[in-house]
């Protein structure tokens, strides 16, 4: 079934799942489930049973939260 295989490589690369996330974020899955890490800027989306954030979404919040770094750091 290359078609199953193929939607399902799309899924990875378009969500991130909690797992994920905390892991490229050096945190607990359970600080997302509780939402204390910023997650609220974040829209959850359920997949199922699972909860996974839009790819784009995560690296628009990171990007934001790095250029306010920057912008801190100048002065």
């Amino acid at each position: 079934m290359p078609n199953a295989r193929a939607r399902e490589k799309e899924v990875e690369r378009r969500y991130v799942s909690v797992a994920e996330l905390a892991i490229r974020w050096s945190i607990s899955p359970s600080a997302i489930y509780a939402r204390k890490c910023g997650t609220n800027a974040l829209t959850p989306i359920r997949l199922g049973r699972s909860v996974r954030f839009l790819r784009t979404q995560i690296e628009e919040m990171e990007a934001f939260r790095e250029r306010q770094a920057q912008s801190r750091s100048k002065f």
